[in-house]
């Protein structure tokens, strides 16, 4: 009587280990792609978004909203938009170019800078690397 409430125990156990592997690892493997990290602090090492990957400076310094706001009006455009949330759950942010904007400068480039949000006031650029 022993050896069926051992197999029952032992299903029981592997059915709750694999729902949970179910469960967490579409998650993990999305940020180790996108992010190059499954990490849950900090700020990610970098962010791939659009088909394009973003990389913070060698010394990422933070930027209040109102200094990203006016890097944003100097290239003449406006307004973040929440993409992704890093494994640490900062949101990621960009100014997501309409098509007609990628039409007029004939690109595919969906945003030429994310931004991470690291604090209440505090985001870090990730610039777009290589080429077409």
């Amino acid at each position: 009587m022993g050896r069926p409430v051992l197999r029952i125990v032992l299903l029981l156990v592997a059915s709750g280990v694999s729902v949970a592997i179910v469960a967490v690892a579409p998650n993990l493997i999305h940020n180790r792609l996108v992010f190059g990290t499954i990490a849950t602090d900090g700020a990610p090492p970098r962010v791939d978004y659009c088909g394009r990957r973003y990389y913070p400076a060698e010394a990422p310094t933070a930027k209040t909203l109102a200094q990203v706001d006016a890097f944003l009006a100097q290239n003449r455009v406006h307004g973040l938009t929440a993409i992704d949330a890093a494994p640490s759950r900062m949101p990621v942010l960009a100014n997501v170019m309409t098509l007609p904007e990628k039409a007029r400068y004939h690109t595919d480039v969906c945003a030429m800078t994310l931004w991470v949000k690291t604090g209440s006031d505090a985001y870090v650029a990730y610039s777009l690397t290589g080429g077409p």
